[in-house]
């Protein structure tokens, strides 16, 4: 899975597929991602990067999935118990 910033930042702040490089970032997300997934994944996760997964100012009221995300910038997400 090729992994540019946005993929990178979205899988580190979710805790999705967690990695300090691309390569363990990628690694990651093949062992997370459904294979019928693996050919979009990528595409996916670079457009919640650029459009929602902001690196400054990341818009979590409007996502999709803020309530599952690990970001601690994240005001809704769960608490880690």
């Amino acid at each position: 899975v090729p992994v540019d910033t946005h993929v990178f930042r979205v899988a580190n702040r979710t805790g999705l597929a967690p990695g300090k490089t691309p390569a363990q970032v990628s690694k990651a997300l093949i062992a997370v991602t459904p294979p019928q997934y693996l050919k979009g994944i990528h595409h996916w996760l670079l457009l919640h990067g650029r459009y929602c997964c902001k690196a400054k100012n990341p818009l979590c009221a409007e996502c999709p999935i803020r309530t599952l995300c690990l970001f601690d910038g994240n005001p809704f997400r769960k608490s880690r118990k």
